[in-house]
């Protein structure tokens, strides 16, 4: 049975060690897994839709959340593996668990800093709240 891997993605350098993670992995598994990319746009305040139109914000959230998931896209294909990509609106931690729930994955693999103790706890990061949400496991990769 293949594996569907789901995988946030920022943006940043950090959330690309798990996409070298799958690369450096992948011949290990019977099958290659099914990896979706996902990137969570947060909400802007709603008031804002006084100054710009719904279509133009629309439009901004998808072409951002493109541009974010394009290096991580970029690195798996080149290495034979064709990710899905998607482009969410909200919370992070809970557009991630909820996605992961709807779309049936079997983990989600999360890059990050690798804070413990007082910094990580007080940054409360993205990765530590998909931690304590989902309902699948979750590797975070440093």
């Amino acid at each position: 049975m293949t594996q569907k891997w789901l995988v946030p993605i920022d943006g940043s350098e950090i959330a690309l060690h798990s996409i070298s993670w799958i690369i450096k992995h992948a011949a290990e598994f019977r099958e290659p897994p099914q990896v979706l990319l996902i990137n969570v746009q947060v909400t802007l305040p709603s008031d804002i839709g006084r100054f710009i139109n719904a279509e133009t914000l629309r439009e901004f959230h998808l072409e951002a959340g493109t541009a974010a998931l394009a290096p991580a896209r970029d690195r798996l294909t080149a290495a034979g593996l064709i990710p899905e990509v998607h482009v969410l609106l909200g919370d992070p931690a809970t557009a991630i668990t909820e996605f992961a729930d709807s779309h049936a994955c079997s983990q989600i693999l999360i890059g990050t800093h690798g804070n413990s103790g007082l910094t990580g706890t007080l940054l409360g990061s993205v990765a530590m709240k998909v931690v304590h949400r989902s309902r699948v496991p979750v590797l975070l990769v440093r």
